[in-house]
């Protein structure tokens, strides 16, 4: 399939656009207070008190937001090295980024690792060299960096997009889907907080209800 219009989007760039300014600060618990909802610091000091809280932290709001998510690792291939041709995919995929090229990704059910594996390039590169050999034993002569996370899914592959107490919503469960479906859905849960119409039909509403 020729898709002659396809981009390739940088992400750092995308979520910049999207979160603007970010506090360092973590966050390790959430308490409902008599103001709100209080973010707590790991040894229990409170960061901030909110009306309204938004949960959007990946796999980290099963642990936030007392969320049912399961946890899938993936590490990318990342090379100095030009792509010849066009961008590809074929369940794995080979793009073009600012410095190079990237090929990914790994696929590993119930791991919530992040840190990279070296072993994890043999497995991007094995299914590149079916596709396009030449470009896979370029890459297998060039030093090679990575970069790994951890996507979270649900039992029914859905993501949870809404309220799950009064002041408290989550946007989780996206998979390897979040750039797609992180924009339609933020607007949704926002909506939902501010008690305005939400670009979800009812069906499609009840698809990513938290409480499903």
């Amino acid at each position: 399939l020729w898709v002659a219009d396809a981009l390739v989007v940088d992400p750092d760039t995308l979520r910049a656009a999207w979160h603007g300014p970010v506090d360092p600060r973590e966050v390790a618990s959430l308490e409902r207070v008599a103001e709100g909802w209080a973010l707590l610091s790991a040894s229990g000091e409170p960061l901030a008190i909110a009306d309204i809280v938004f949960v959007a932290a990946g796999f980290g709001t099963a642990a936030l937001a007392g969320l049912k998510l399961r946890p899938v690792r993936g590490q990318v291939t990342l090379a100095n090295l030009s792509l010849p041709g066009p961008p590809i995919a074929w369940g794995g995929y080979a793009i073009p980024t600012r410095t190079g090229v990237l090929v990914g990704a790994t696929h590993d059910r119930d791991d919530a690792d992040p840190a990279p594996r070296q072993a994890d390039h043999q497995r991007n590169l094995e299914p590149l060299a079916r596709i396009k050999p030449a470009l896979a034993a370029d890459l297998a002569g060039q030093p090679l960096g990575a970069a790994a996370g951890v996507r979270a899914t649900t039992g029914d592959h859905q993501p949870h997009a809404g309220a799950i107490a009064p002041g408290l919503f989550v946007l989780t469960g996206l998979g390897g889907r979040g750039f797609t479906l992180a924009p339609l859905l933020a607007e949704h849960v926002a909506a939902q907080a501010l008690g305005t119409p939400s670009p979800l039909t009812l069906a499609m509403q009840r698809l990513v209800e938290p409480s499903r």
